[in-house]
Order: C-alpha cells, then sequence, then structure tokens
C-alpha cells in the first residue's frame, strides 16, 4: 500500500485537508479573542495563521504572491530605525514559511523531484551552502554570520528549490517573472512621480528617491536590467497575445525611462554588456572567435596597465545629471566619491583577504571588520569606521572576504554551470519559444554577473528573487529537456528492436 501513488496521493490530501482545518479553527478562535482586544499588532497573527493555511493549501500559488511582494517589500529598518535585526516586510516572512514546508517536502514527504536535488547547480548550491554553515561557525562574529545564514536558506529554497519544482510546467516560469514584474510597476511609477518631483535630473535625489521600497538607486537599476531581457522576450514571444505585448512594449518604455534616471551606472554597464553577449548568441558567433579576442583584451589591459591608471586619474568628471557626463564618470577614480570609495572598500577587502584567505571573516561579516584595513590617504568624504555605509561593493570581493578562496570558487563555479546550461539549451533544444527564453535568462544572468564586479545585493530578496529564480528556470528547462532526449532513444531502441 505504502508503494501505491494512489494512496501516497490521498495521504497527501487528507494530511492537506487536516492542517487546513486545524488553522482555520485557530484562526477563528483567535479572531473571536482579538475582537475584544484594542492593540492593532495582535491582528497580525490571524494574518499570519490566513498566509500559512493559503501556503499549506497552495503553495505554488504562495510562492508567486511572495514574488509579486518581493519588489514592494519594506526594510524593517525604514520603520524602526534602531531595529537590530533587520528584514524585508511581509515577504522575509513568507520566505521563513516557505522553507519550513521545503524543509518537510525534502526531507520527510520526499515530494520534491529527485532530478532537481542530483542537478550539478544544485549539488554546486548545496555546497555553497554547506561551505556557509562552515564558515558561519569560524566566524569572527558568528551572531552576524548565522542571521545571514539563515536569510540565505530561505532565499535558497523558495526562490531556487520550490521554483525549480513548480517551473515543471514550463509556461510557470512566465508567471514567475509576470509576478515579480507586476509587482515592480508600482515601485517603478512612484520613483519617477518623487524624482519628477525634485527635478527629473537631479541626479543627487536618486539616491533616496526609491525609499523605502529599495535601499538605493542601484539596487533598483539591478532589478531594472535584470528585467528588461525578459520583457524583451515576453514582447517577442509568439505565446503573448498582441494585447500582452502591447503591455510589455509600454512596460519596456517605462523601465527603461526608470533605468535612465535611476544614474545606476553599473546597471546601464551591466546591460550594455549583456546586450553584447545576447547578439554572439543570435548571430551564432564561433566560441573559437569570442574566447581569443576576450583573452587579447584581458592581455591588452594587464599588459597597458600602467598607463590606463594613469589616464584613469587624468580623467575628473565627475557624477552628473548629465547623462554622457554621467557615463565619463565611470572611469574616474580621482575625485568621483562614489568611484573613490569602491576602489577603497575593494582594497579595504583585499587586505582582509590576506589575513584570511581560506575560511574568510565569515558571511556578512564584511561592513563590521573593514574599517580598520583602511588607509586614511584612500579614505574620501563618504567613508566611514562605524559599519553603516554597507558592504564591500562587488560581489565577487565579498564572497571572497566572507567565506574565503572556496567560497569564491563555489560562486563562480556556479555561475559558469548556469551560464552554460543556458547556453547550451539556446543552442540545442528543438522548441524556439524554449530557446528565446534561454536567452533571457541568461541575458539576465549576465547583467549580474557584471553588476556583481561594482555592487552585491544577493543579501536582498529583491535581487534574489531574479537571480535564483532564472537559475531555477534554467535548471528546470535542461531537466525536461534530458527527459525528453531519455524518452526519444527510448523510443528509438523500441522501435529498431
Amino acid at each position: 500500500m505504502k508503494n501505491n501513488p494512489k494512496y501516497l496521493f490521498e495521504f497527501k490530501n487528507n494530511t492537506r485537508i487536516i492542517g487546513a482545518i486545524a488553522l482555520s479553527i485557530i484562526f477563528t478562535v483567535l479572531s473571536v479573542l482579538f475582537i475584544r482586544t484594542s492593540s492593532i499588532w495582535l491582528w497580525l497573527i490571524p494574518v499570519a495563521l490566513l498566509m500559512m493555511l493559503f501556503a499549506f493549501v497552495s503553495l505554488d500559488k504562495f510562492l508567486l504572491l511572495t514574488v509579486f511582494l518581493v519588489p514592494v517589500s519594506i526594510q524593517l529598518r525604514f520603520l524602526i530605525p534602531d531595529v537590530s535585526a533587520d528584514i524585508s516586510l511581509p515577504t522575509e516572512i513568507m520566505l521563513a514559511g516557505i522553507l519550513v514546508l521545503m524543509i518537510f517536502k525534502v526531507f520527510i514527504s520526499r515530494e520534491i523531484n529527485r532530478e532537481i536535488l542530483k542537478n550539478p547547480i544544485s549539488i554546486i548550491s548545496f555546497f555553497i551552502l554547506v561551505w556557509c554553515v562552515i564558515t558561519s561557525l569560524t566566524s569572527t562574529m558568528p551572531v552576524v554570520s548565522f542571521k545571514s545564514l539563515v536569510t540565505r536558506f530561505w532565499f535558497f529554497a523558495g526562490f531556487y528549490l520550490l521554483s525549480s519544482e513548480i517551473f515543471r510546467k514550463t509556461s510557470r516560469i512566465r508567471y514567475y517573472f509576470y509576478a515579480y514584474i507586476a509587482g515592480l510597476i508600482p515601485v517603478v511609477i512612484y520613483y519617477l512621480i518623487r524624482m519628477w518631483k525634485a527635478g527629473i535630473l537631479n541626479q543627487k535625489e536618486a539616491y533616496k528617491a526609491i525609499r523605502p521600497f529599495f535601499n538605493d538607486h542601484t539596487s533598483f537599476g539591478a532589478a531594472l536590467a535584470f528585467c528588461i531581457p525578459i520583457i524583451i522576450y515576453f514582447i517577442a514571444s509568439r505565446d503573448s497575445s498582441r494585447i500582452l505585448r502591447i503591455v510589455f512594449s509600454f512596460i519596456l518604455i517605462l523601465f527603461s525611462t526608470a533605468l535612465i534616471f535611476s544614474y545606476s551606472r553599473a546597471a546601464w554597464l551591466s546591460l550594455i554588456v549583456a546586450a553584447m553577449f545576447a547578439a554572439v548568441l543570435l548571430l551564432r558567433i564561433s566560441w573559437k572567435i569570442v574566447f581569443p579576442v576576450i583573452a587579447i583584451a584581458l592581455i591588452f589591459i594587464i599588459t597597458s596597465w600602467s598607463s590606463l591608471i594613469v589616464q584613469l586619474n587624468e580623467n575628473k568628471q565627475e557624477s552628473s545629471s548629465n547623462i554622457k557626463r554621467h557615463l565619463q564618470s565611470i572611469a574616474n577614480i580621482r575625485s568621483d566619491a562614489s568611484n573613490m570609495e569602491r576602489v577603497n572598500r575593494w582594497k579595504s577587502a583585499i587586505r582582509m583577504f590576506r589575513e584570511k584567505p581560506l575560511m574568510g571573516w565569515g558571511p556578512a561579516t564584511y561592513q563590521f571588520k573593514y574599517a580598520p584595513f583602511q588607509i586614511a590617504s584612500e579614505k574620501t568624504i563618504i567613508s566611514t569606521n562605524y559599519g553603516e555605509g554597507g558592504n564591500a561593493h562587488s560581489e565577487y570581493l565579498g564572497s571572497l572576504v566572507d567565506s574565503g578562496i572556496p567560497g569564491i570558487m563555489l560562486y563562480f563555479l556556479l555561475l559558469i554551470l548556469s551560464l552554460r546550461k543556458g547556453i547550451i539549451i539556446w543552442e540545442t533544444h528543438w522548441d524556439k519559444q524554449i530557446r528565446n527564453i534561454a536567452l533571457a535568462l541568461v541575458a539576465g544572468l549576465i547583467t549580474y554577473v557584471v553588476h556583481g564586479a561594482l555592487n552585491n545585493f544577493l543579501d536582498t530578496d529583491k535581487i534574489s528573487a531574479l537571480f535564483w529564480g532564472m537559475i531555477a528556470a534554467i535548471v528546470a528547462i535542461d531537466i525536461r529537456l534530458k527527459d525528453k532526449t531519455n524518452n526519444r532513444n527510448l523510443s528509438q531502441i523500441s522501435s529498431d528492436d
């Protein structure tokens, strides 16, 4: 009886019904009790129970709701400035619930597809999490590291594991990104209205105009750059109706406008590189040509490094509301405070790495530990010694400091495997629509590969939802591709016999 799928299905349904009834009873009792109280905060408990009921009955729809709410979620520190533990409300509470349910699905009910767990990308991701656990144990600030570790676990459980499971039906990939983009639209409108009131060309206002939804304009720009390749796919897809194409065309204009006036130079650069990468794939330029060109460019940069530094020091163009001048300021490491501070953080990170190259300082500890590694001559007017100025401004250097050499190597391996899988799908899949969405996913990931050199946002739900969601989509498509290939091979063997 235990091996019979029919009984197993009935058992799962009965369990779900019993759980739903139990939560409904608790919700009703608490609601009646709270009617007699005057505390508004107590009403959050029935709301939380209602959300738990929703998750228990329909976890896939609960995930889509969570993804929709990610862009409009608000960091607790914007509501309570002196709070010790910062989380995004309500999404991180919802993700914590998803984490509990996914632990149940993986280890107890074993409902999740084993092929997902055995996929090389999943295995590398598990190694990354295991290494984070180890480096949290050896961390210079264990409490800080374990708080960060818990966040990484629920990001991974919701945005990757659960997403990979629901993406077994390819159409749900669209729904996932529909949800995120729909949630981002009101945030974009809010930002543009605030910028308009402050003066649309007021570059200094961009930093805080996006609050309280995003921490600053750079993370907002990263999210927009992530989404634009997917939006272009929706416009070009034959699966999109005419009305949907028109709607997404307006969304593309809206998001592109917001990207321009986000004044996020890293986001602009990342989208340009992603477009070039996509062009290489679309034109089917041989990698035998691409890789040598990249190698020659790297050799040129290394051999000309001294003269390049001299030229960079001669660039005095600072951040500006003028788009052209703002682009020119990307290479200004002499007087632009933002660029100079970024270099200061990078040099501090390298010094920290040299002191603890293997295990690192522990996840999320950089901002609390880098101050003594600053050199007075490298400090800027925005430098700080109190850990409130943010992180290493580089996903790669941040990982190097937090988790040492093994940590950064695993992260690079994750990126390489994910992009390679996406490119293989683009080159080999027989369905043009699947190939096109793979291209959009690869282009989206490339934006963050580039952006990650200049900033790091994977500790936020805003970017993790897109980063892990895109990787999950690639893994789900890859598994379906292997299943269909195996089925075709079996059919061919049968016909030969």
